[in-house]
């Protein structure tokens, strides 16, 4: 057998820093199903909030997932009481998607030999293994950010083989069991499953600003029922139930129904893979759609589509126009909130009958 003295050893317990959000994680799949091409014998555990571990066992790629929450004290007490479940973990390489000082100042702590990721944010002295970051990989999507570290990493340790495919893919497998499941909640909160299914998602917890207004949701659920004969379902997280309502309160059309709150980030993603489209604002669940390999059209208003919107070749966009956008604020501070208002409904169901023929 030939033995490579030039390469370093190939790590065989790898910890890897998730990112903080529904989007950014979604986003970030391709580079961890690349991390288990060219790492096929290493044992993963993924490090990442509490909230997001459902989402991330739904992807099969973790062996293990340490998890913190509110209560493990913010940027300055956290990474000292991390340092311990890190250092426990034997792990010869921390892998940091995170792009953070505070990752790698954990990593650090926990004396994890192997400490990988971008010199950003003032961490370079705490990283060993630093991913040169290329203007190509600054200038495109983020997908694209993710894919570089994990490049980065196969050359490296001489492990990188041609991929499989070349187009990143940031879906997530739904278990016959979800479907199922998914199928048997819609039932129970009144859904006519002998009609096409449109999820909407009129939520955004990070900005109100995002939020296409409410009434317009509801002029474009009363059109989806009278002109596509749709099953109109909200999806929300349960701070978002009285939004739902409220909307739903102002549709002339019945026959709409709510899972939020009663739906988790699987099941919800169950429900919108056996949707015919999914309809929502420049949020989590856009991208949550985009793993689900559901059609999602994201309307954009404060923000741009750009290296963090839904990615893939199921997602697609409809832009608000107004002179102040894209300001990315919270809150709109102009009366009216002229950009998401410029996206009629009549629009977006235009564009809905648009995407679908074509697909």
């Amino acid at each position: 057998m030939n033995v490579d003295f030039d390469r370093p050893a190939v790590p065989s317990r790898i910890v890897v820093r998730g990112t903080n959000w529904v989007g950014d994680t979604v986003i970030s799949l391709p580079a961890a199903k690349e991390l288990k091409r060219i790492f096929p014998r290493a044992h993963f555990t993924f490090w990442i909030p509490r909230g997001l571990c459902s989402l991330v066992s739904a992807t099969a790629l973790a062996d293990e997932v340490i998890w913190f929450d509110g209560n493990s004290g913010g940027a300055l007490h956290r990474p000292f009481r991390m340092r311990n479940s890190l250092a426990k973990g034997g792990f010869d390489m921390a892998i940091l998607l995170q792009n953070a000082f505070e990752s790698a100042f954990t990593s650090w702590l926990a004396r994890i030999p192997v400490r990988a990721g971008y010199p950003t944010d003032l961490r370079g002295p705490l990283l060993n293994l630093r991913v040169p970051l290329r203007e190509d990989v600054r200038s495109t999507h983020q997908v694209f950010y993710y894919l570089g570290i994990t490049d980065f990493l196969g050359n490296h340790f001489g492990t990188s083989r041609p991929a499989d495919t070349p187009i990143p893919d940031c879906s997530i497998e739904i278990s016959e069991q979800r479907l199922s499941q998914a199928a048997e909640l819609l039932t129970h909160v009144g859904a006519d499953l002998g009609r096409s299914v449109f999820s909407l998602c009129p939520g955004s917890v990070n900005s109100e600003a995002k939020r296409w207004p409410g009434e317009y949701f509801a002029r474009l659920g009363d059109l989806l029922i009278r002109e596509m004969g749709a099953q109109v379902v909200f999806l929300g997280a349960p701070e978002e139930t009285g939004l739902i309502e409220g909307i739903i309160s102002m549709m002339h059309v019945p026959g709409a129904v709510s899972l939020a709150g009663k739906a988790d980030i699987v099941a919800s993603m169950a429900v919108m893979n056996q949707s015919r489209m999914v309809i929502s604002n420049d949020t989590g669940s856009a991208h949550l759609a985009v793993a689900a390999s559901s059609t999602v059209l994201t309307v954009f208003g404060p923000t741009s589509a750009g290296a963090t919107a839904p990615y893939g070749p199921t997602a697609h966009i409809i832009q608000g126009n107004a002179p102040c956008a894209p300001c990315r604020r919270f809150r709109c501070p102009v009366s009216g909130h002229p950009c998401m208002r410029s996206i009629e409904p009549e629009a977006v169901l235009s564009r809905v009958e648009e995407i679908l023929a074509r697909h």
